[in-house]
């Protein structure tokens, strides 16, 4: 009975064995797989390693945030000069003379951002054209306007 338990231990013995080995031996695939796997991400491109791969990301990085930053700059730079720029425009023809006819007279306005800017009215008649300037500042003119120049700043301060 004593050689019956030992011969059943014995065959649980090597069959723990042979089942471990077994383990083993499929460990030891995945750790090869691993390994492979390892080798390939860090060899890289052209023999490359994965640290100069990674270090040329870090200085890719560097210079796309420098040129992000000098982007920043000039946008803003563009934007305070377009509050300078004639933004508001508005064009106004009328007959200067009733017996012209054609309304060869026109009133052009321009004002930036901040309504400031000039106003021209070209006035034609038989003898000659006059062009008159009007400085206007913050929507409103130092000057009595005529009626065509009030309807011609105030087209534009619509805008």
């Amino acid at each position: 009975m004593q050689n019956n338990i030992l011969l059943i231990l014995l065959i649980i013995s090597l069959l723990a064995i042979v089942i471990l080995f077994i383990m083993n031996l499929s460990g030891m695939r995945k750790l090869a797989k691993l390994n492979k796997r390892l080798d390939d991400l860090t060899s890289g491109k052209g023999g490359e390693s994965l640290e100069e791969e990674l270090d040329q990301i870090i200085e890719d990085n560097k210079r796309l945030l420098k040129d992000s930053e000098q982007n920043s700059e000039d946008i803003e730079k563009i934007f305070k000069r377009l509050k300078k720029v004639y933004q508001k425009m508005a064009i106004v023809r009328y007959d200067a003379y009733e017996q012209l006819g054609g309304e060869m007279s026109a009133v052009v306005v321009l004002l930036d951002e901040n309504d400031n800017g000039v106003l021209l009215n070209n006035v034609y008649s038989t003898e000659g054209g006059y062009v008159y300037t009007r400085e206007i500042e913050k929507g409103k003119c130092k000057h009595e306007l005529g009626e065509e120049e009030r309807h011609a700043l105030s087209k534009a301060l619509n805008r």
